[in-house]
């Protein structure tokens, strides 16, 4: 069931203590994501789970443990946004036009840009940021 709690969704998760119990989230959260139609993105509060864990399937299904945006860049892009937790609403957030991004679960660091000029690019990018940081999307 997805939480549709305004206030629920904007409060901070509890940091995942352990990959494993990561995956195991991730897992369920890719689960969730399956049955929607329209989803690419889901963040683990959105299902009930109080823990910093996130899945997205822009291009290909990916997971972040533990996910935090460790660069960014000066320019900003419109994005139009909706989400599962308030279904058939969208936005217009302004979000950066690239990120870098550490989690506990990749080795590295990983780069989401908007500035490529292709479609999926962008919503990657705009997704990313989404699910890190719902806060920032008004619903």
């Amino acid at each position: 069931m997805i939480v549709k709690d305004i206030k629920e969704l904007n409060q901070p998760c509890q940091w995942v203590g352990t990959v494993e119990e990561g995956e195991e989230i991730a897992t369920r959260l890719f689960n969730e994501l399956n049955k929607t139609k329209t989803g690419i993105g889901l963040a683990a509060n959105q299902i009930g789970i109080d823990k910093r864990v996130l899945v997205m399937n822009v291009k290909e299904p990916q997971y972040f443990i533990n996910p935090r945006i460790t660069d960014k860049s000066e320019e900003m892009f419109l994005s139009n946004e909706g989400c599962l937790s308030f279904p058939n609403k969208q936005v217009r957030v302004q979000r950066y036009k690239s990120v870098t991004v550490e989690a506990d679960n990749i080795e590295g660091k990983v780069m989401f840009t908007a500035e490529t000029g292709k479609d999926l690019d962008a919503l990657e990018c705009a997704c990313i940021q989404h699910e890190i940081d719902p806060v920032s999307y008004t619903h």
